[in-house]
């Protein structure tokens, strides 16, 4: 390399521009990348955050019903097959006695009384349930951060082993 192949000061200030716009556009596709890699990241754990929540919330309903979610589930599913034979039967009253179903309507009352006392033990229960999940979200979020932060999830002190 000879003398003159070298830029002078003349052109090295003439390119410093260029290098300067170069180097914030890295700077931003850098920054766009970690951006999307750490949105990522917050949507996984958001989407197990709401997954227990949810699971939470379900179990502390089904909890106050004093019911499983088996048992609930037969019994959605007999009311509407219930109610499904009482309309087919509604819309041919020639096909069965009107006794047997003022019966069966009876009989569908009585279920329906039961579901509204459960809806109304579940309204009263929902400050409770709303309590429980908003704790149990704000222990996510500490743990996320602390685990964001590198530092160690604060836990109760540990019973000694005797």
């Amino acid at each position: 390399m000879s003398y003159h192949d070298t830029p002078g000061l003349g052109g090295r200030l003439l390119r410093l521009p260029g290098q300067l716009l170069l180097a914030l556009v890295n700077a931003t596709a850098l920054l766009v990348i970690a951006a999307c890699v750490l949105a990522l990241i917050v949507l996984g754990r958001v989407e197990t955050a709401g997954d227990r929540i949810a699971g939470t919330v379900t179990d502390a309903a089904l909890a106050r019903l004093d019911v499983s979610p088996a048992d609930f589930k037969t019994r959605l599913d007999a009311l509407d097959g219930r109610l499904e034979a009482l309309s087919a039967q509604l819309a041919d009253p020639d096909l069965q006695d009107h006794w047997e179903v003022a019966r069966q309507l009876k009989e569908l009352n009585e279920n329906l009384a039961a579901i509204k006392v459960a809806a109304a033990g579940l309204g009263k229960a929902g400050p409770d349930v709303t309590a429980a999940a908003f704790d149990q979200a704000g222990e996510l979020l500490t743990d996320a951060l602390y685990a964001a932060r590198g530092c160690e999830s604060v836990t109760a002190p540990e019973e000694p082993a005797s």
